[in-house]
């Protein structure tokens, strides 16, 4: 099925800025760390490579909810994006996304034992979308000041990510 044109806003953002903030819930702590992302559109998901043993990928597969907060700052683009959690264990995929950042973390490289991947695939996003140019935002703010109005800011929506 073809992506709609705010999914692919969401997938654009996510490869412009793949360092994203991961939030879990499980047991009743809620977790939000950094963590660089690699998009994988053709299988509708992004990877992290984590820690086989350490908290983000236990709490991704015990929590109700996992969720991707998305900054893009540039294009004044905002998501929240609800996703499905699955860890896989995949030397060769590891080894095709690998970076000098990953390596960093992993002392033994791609075939580092404790590496593994967390794979989030999107189910739902809010997002909010707005004008990118500063100089139109108080333009817009201005405008509606004086009118006695509420500022059209852009796209606040919910959308399907499946």
């Amino acid at each position: 099925m073809p992506e709609t044109e705010l999914q692919q806003t969401i997938w654009n953002a996510l490869e412009r800025r793949p360092v994203c903030m991961v939030t879990t819930a499980a047991d009743g702590v809620i977790r939000t760390r950094p963590m660089s992302g690699h998009v994988d559109r053709d299988h509708h998901r992004i990877l992290f490579v984590t820690h086989r043993h350490t908290g983000a990928l236990d709490e991704a597969l015990r929590s109700p909810s996992v969720s991707i907060a998305i900054s893009d700052e540039d294009h004044n683009f905002y998501a929240a994006v609800s996703c499905a959690a699955a860890g896989i264990d995949d030397r060769d995929l590891i080894r095709a996304i690998w970076t000098p950042l990953t390596g960093a973390w992993f002392p033994g490289g791609p075939d580092d034992p404790d590496a593994m991947l967390l794979s989030l695939a999107p189910v739902s996003a809010e997002i909010w979308n707005g004008p990118s140019s500063g100089v139109l935002v108080a333009f817009k703010l201005a405008t509606a000041k004086i009118l006695g109005r509420q500022p059209d800011l852009g796209v606040n929506e919910t959308i399907d990510m499946r």
